[in-house]
């Protein structure tokens, strides 16, 4: 072998190695990181729940504070390890006692978190934790999961079909709380002559997001999913059909 050859092979070998070892590992946080299932742990949040009463034509907003508990482990219908979360509800001053108000299923997978309420599956969260990463957290609810309970026209419907995306993760503030290490995943933010004007015969809001700090869990909540149906030939008059929830960690262990 020449001496220029020789001395070709060796820069180009140089140069390889150098590229190999300066490419950057990603390494992402475990699911673990950002949801507790230690039996015992819970986390209290303020909800502020909005409600339309009077067949839809009037607004009001009930609050209260909801504990969620773990309370035990146990198998989903697919044989999975679960962890059964408990909640318990009182009012939004805290000064009345806990009362029982449902339980629901956790599934903790090496790529991502299951949850199961009112036989609905979802998927909140999903690894590898990146901004811009997204998934259809939920595929598995069926079309319009939530029309037979409130009636809505539209909004829902496809909800099956909504990209969860990872929007942002830093240090943040929820109602004056600071966190760090926060993952926000927006679901939905799309809105439709809300509110209505005088001449609006049909409006939606389908808003959805959560933030999970590390080493707590979910910190905020803000869930709002309703329609709006305008007066018709038949005498119905205008009237909102669904539900809103926002909520935030006011206290955990």
């Amino acid at each position: 072998m020449s001496k220029v050859r020789f001395i070709i092979l060796l820069v180009f070998s140089f140069l390889f190695f150098s590229c190999e070892n300066s490419k950057e590992v990603f390494i992402s946080d475990s699911i673990s990181d950002y949801i507790s299932l230690q039996q015992g742990k819970y986390i209290t949040y303020r909800i502020d729940s909005l409600v339309f009463t009077q067949n839809g034509s009037n607004i009001e907003v009930h609050k209260y504070q909801v504990k969620h508990t773990v309370q035990g482990e146990t198998t989903d219908n697919l044989g999975r390890r679960a962890f059964i979360i408990n909640r318990l509800i009182r009012n939004e001053a805290g000064t009345s006692s806990w009362a029982e108000n449902g339980n629901y299923l956790v599934i903790p997978l090496s790529d991502r978190i299951e949850i199961i309420e009112n036989n609905l599956r979802t998927v909140p969260l999903r690894i590898p934790f990146t901004s811009g990463f997204s998934w259809k957290g939920n595929s598995y609810l069926p079309f319009a999961p939530y029309k037979p309970m409130f009636g809505m026209e539209g909004a829902g419907n496809d909800m099956n079909k909504w990209d969860f995306v990872y929007t942002y993760h830093g240090d943040t503030t929820v109602q004056n709380q600071s966190y760090k290490n926060v993952w926000t995943v927006t679901q939905s933010n799309t809105t439709l002559n809300i509110p209505p004007t005088s001449g609006t015969q049909y409006g939606y809001k389908e808003v959805a997001r959560e933030q999970y700090a590390k080493n707590i869990g979910l910190v905020y909540k803000d869930f709002q999913l309703y329609d709006y149906q305008g007066p018709n030939a038949d005498n119905r008059t205008s009237a909102y059909y669904g539900f809103g929830i926002t909520m935030w960690m006011i206290d955990h262990n």
